[in-house]
């Protein structure tokens, strides 16, 4: 209610500015409130009055944060943190209020790119906060979320771009549809920003600039440089993007920025073969096969990371009575191991979702009598016998092969 409406009081209402009551003691309302408003014979005001007073000053019911700076960003903060009922708003909802002063239509304009965006391919989860950021990236601007960076000539000169990004938003995410990248294998949506910057700015996407393009988004999420300083990897990544022709997405010139946490784009062949032992099926294996099969149709087709081995020969007591090639039973230790090792990436190839499915439990050795099956699977090592007891050797060997393919694109 406002000041003029709580002065045109209607019958039986009484409007009290709650602050004022904190001007008295509990002595002084009935003094300098009740008296002077003649509201002695209203109990009801006398008892709200009192109450109310009670209330702020001695029942510790109410929380609140001292902001000792002026910044709205600092009051932004503090509502993202206490608004935990209803629909919970994040700072960059909250930001859309600065925003829309200054373009009416923003809202209805990023909501309607994330609705088609999202529906790409098996779909995503940008939010609006990517789209911000993007804007702000992609037009040289500072990329931290604050309502001091959307100032009004910063709106406009968004509004004014925004045919451009739209399209450079869209275009680029249907790449990583392209790529075989959904909701459920991506880890760092930060880490696309780059990839809208490129293509706004005259990138081609083009078969060589493709096969870097798919390089550095793999390796900008499995060596994880979008963490705690996302924005200042967003930076770097920027500056050098300048420094090199604006058509070509050449993945060597990114190699030498240095990230904190002394982290980069680079990889030694100790790490890549580490990689081997590190990763168990889900995100960061897809990517890493996503590099190891480049030439399947992903956009196309679903394709599902499979078991060479399959999953279900190391369940229960399939093991039990396995005698291994030195003519030993297999051991507790050595099943505890197996049934780890399966989830690796030398256990893993990518095979279009229905055939996935109709493979299911069958053995490897069965599954390779299938001549379209032999003549289709990559990275199969020779003279290694295909049952399960010679599990250990056929992921050894197959490593090697895998890692020599990803030495090879990645150093």
């Amino acid at each position: 209610m406002s000041s003029d409406e709580a002065k045109n009081q209607k019958e039986n209402e009484l409007w009290y500015l709650v602050k004022d009551i904190l001007k008295y003691s509990q002595a002084e309302i009935v003094t300098e409130i009740i008296v002077p408003n003649n509201w002695l014979t209203d109990k009801l005001a006398m008892n709200n009055l009192s109450l109310l007073h009670t209330r702020l000053t001695n029942d510790e019911i109410i929380n609140y944060f001292e902001v000792e700076t002026d910044s709205i960003d600092s009051v932004l903060d503090i509502f993202v943190r206490v608004n935990s009922g209803g629909t919970v708003l994040s700072k960059s909802d909250l930001l859309f209020s600065t925003i829309v002063s200054h373009w009416d239509k923003a809202r209805d304009e990023i909501d309607k790119l994330l609705s088609e965006i999202n529906k790409i391919g098996e779909g995503y989860r940008f939010s609006n906060d990517f789209v911000m950021r993007a804007c702000l990236y992609i037009l040289d601007m500072s990329v931290s979320l604050k309502v001091e960076t959307f100032k009004k000539d910063s709106v406009l000169r968004i509004q004014s771009s925004w045919d451009g990004i739209k399209s450079a938003i869209m275009e680029s995410v249907l790449l990583f549809d392209e790529f075989g990248f959904n909701a459920e294998n991506i880890i760092s949506y930060v880490a696309l920003t780059p990839v809208v910057y490129y293509r706004y700015h005259g990138g081609m996407f083009d078969a060589t600039s493709k096969f870097e393009l798919r390089k550095y988004i793999v390796l900008a999420q499995v060596k994880q440089i979008f963490g705690a300083a996302s924005n200042s990897a967003l930076t770097s990544i920027r500056d050098a993007l300048k420094a090199y022709p604006a058509d070509k997405f050449i993945m060597s010139e990114l190699s030498n920025v240095h990230f904190t946490g002394d982290r980069s784009l680079k990889y030694t062949p100790e790490e890549i073969d580490a990689v081997f032992d590190t990763y168990e099926k889900g995100a960061y294996t897809f990517m890493l096969l996503s590099l190891l099969y480049p030439n399947l149709k992903y956009g196309q087709k679903g394709f599902h990371q499979d078991h060479m081995h399959p999953f279900a020969c190391f369940e229960g007591d399939k093991l039990d009575t396995l005698v291994l090639p030195d003519g030993e039973l297999i051991s507790d230790e050595k099943k505890a191991e197996w049934r780890r090792r399966r989830n690796t990436l030398a256990n893993l190839q990518l095979l279009e979702g229905r055939e996935n499915e109709s493979k299911n439990d069958t053995s490897l050795i069965e599954w390779m009598k299938n001549t379209a099956n032999a003549e289709n699977s990559k990275y199969m090592p020779q003279n290694v016998p295909l049952d399960i007891a010679h599990f250990d050797k056929f992921l050894d060997e197959r490593q090697k092969l895998m890692s020599e393919t990803l030495k090879s694109i990645l150093i």
